[in-house]
């Protein structure tokens, strides 16, 4: 059946001699795999429209049960032209993408992670800083569309709110039912030691055991408070946020715990290492 659909080319991958292996991510059908046959021809009809991080037009045969469905026609609804030709951003886009592959299962459908994802690459070809506060904004909202929304905004055994503790010390996460405990409430031995643990550790390697075996992490009420602005403020105010570079590490080591925690089978965002790591050269320098 000739199905049309708006989508976000997410990967491709050479097929045959002549052709590709396109993974979209779908408003109508969630994620898929077409075949564009003739794309890597130099008159191709497809042209730039099949390249990843590009919002499109997608017309295709799609039979249920398939694959791979066939790619009739791809026209470039969006081309994010500052998101491919600026190395920060790209990074920070295929993180997102990257995410979005590893996590999503082909043709289950979820309109609002289209959305998010839609949404996300808008903000980061409109954004003039701080590209890397949109992939953590939407790691954490994607974790909340995926069931595991993080309740942010008070203890969760003695209900006392956030700003009610902000001058005792570092709170607890708890990374398996995403609730945040109080300094008051909190053990100090259930504790996770965050920068001996996670901070400190090879970026090969980092953190990968403490990840699997660790149910809580050790959070800053500053790192709190960033966390729920990236949760709840609108996307367009995202990039505006400002922290330090011990925050900002904090943050990234919370969210990578998080997501190992829900999602077993994640692995490392390798274009979010770029990203990081040339963000950290830049400040440097």
């Amino acid at each position: 059946m000739l199905t049309k659909t708006d989508a976000i080319v997410l990967k491709g991958m050479k097929y045959r001699d002549t052709s590709k292996i396109v993974t979209f991510y779908t408003r109508r059908f969630g994620k898929l795999k077409g075949v564009a046959k003739g794309a890597r021809q130099m008159k191709s009809k497809f042209g730039a429209a099949l390249e990843p991080m590009t919002n499109v037009a997608l017309v295709l045969y799609r039979k249920e049960h398939r694959d791979l469905q066939l790619v009739s026609q791809c026209d470039i609804i969006k081309p994010y032209k500052k998101i491919h030709s600026e190395f920060d951003r790209m990074t920070a886009a295929m993180s997102v993408l990257e995410l979005v592959n590893q996590l999503t299962h082909d043709e289950e459908e979820n309109a609002a992670l289209y959305s998010l994802l839609l949404g996300t690459l808008d903000e980061l070809e409109r954004a003039s800083r701080r590209f890397v506060n949109l992939v953590y904004a939407f790691q954490i909202r994607l974790a909340g569309l995926f069931g595991f929304e993080p309740s942010l905004d008070q203890c969760g055994s003695c209900g006392r709110r956030v700003d009610e503790f902000a001058g005792e010390g570092s709170a607890v996460f708890q990374l398996s039912k995403g609730a945040i405990v109080c300094p008051r409430c909190a053990p100090q031995q259930a504790q996770h030691a965050y920068e001996r643990e996670f901070c400190r550790a090879p970026s090969s390697s980092r953190g990968r055991r403490s990840e699997q075996t660790k149910s809580n992490a050790k959070i800053s009420v500053q790192t709190l408070r960033v966390l729920q602005r990236l949760f709840r403020a609108k996307l367009d105010s995202v990039s505006a946020l400002e922290y330090s570079k011990a925050t900002g590490n904090e943050i990234d080591a919370t969210l990578r715990l998080y997501l190992r925690q829900h999602f077993e089978d994640l692995k490392p965002l390798k274009s979010l290492e770029i990203h990081n790591r040339m963000a950290n050269r830049d400040s440097v320098a």
